[in-house]
């Protein structure tokens, strides 16, 4: 089995929380119950520093997957199929304004996770981001 560095997955889910938040909520809200992807070229939970220590911030792509395509999408990832039947269970009973699922794939690697008992529910994150939308737009300002 393999062991992550917990402070760096932490760290990882912390500086993102807000975008992941926001992902979750505008997914349910357009697509009903599903996950949160994250993905990055750069494997995110690599416990060596090889990547890391040039203090660069790998590039991430989010993207949401609606619970009826998950099981495709676990499929694609070699996921065996006694494991997506409970993943699938999870994603269809989560509590969308209180909890998200969220997966991180990186390099070859596929990590899942649910989260629960958030301090800022997913439509807190959305609203926040929402509020302040500038700050998180990408590109030129005049």
């Amino acid at each position: 089995m393999r062991q992550y560095n917990r402070s760096r997955r932490a760290n990882f889910f912390t500086q993102n929380f807000l975008q992941i938040g926001y992902q979750a909520w505008q997914g349910y809200l357009n697509l009903d119950r599903g996950v949160v992807v994250i993905s990055s070229e750069v494997d995110l939970l690599d416990d060596s520093d090889l990547h890391w220590g040039d203090n660069l911030e790998p590039s991430l792509n989010f993207r949401y997957i609606p619970g009826p395509q998950l099981s495709i999408y676990l499929q694609e990832w070699l996921v065996h199929t006694p494991a997506i039947d409970p993943i699938l269970a999870a994603v269809a009973n989560y509590q969308p304004q209180t909890e998200l699922i969220f997966a991180i794939e990186s390099s070859s690697n596929l990590d899942l996770g649910w989260c629960q008992r958030l301090k800022i529910s997913p439509p807190d994150c959305h609203q926040q981001i929402c509020r302040r939308w500038s700050e998180f737009e990408l590109g030129v300002r005049l």
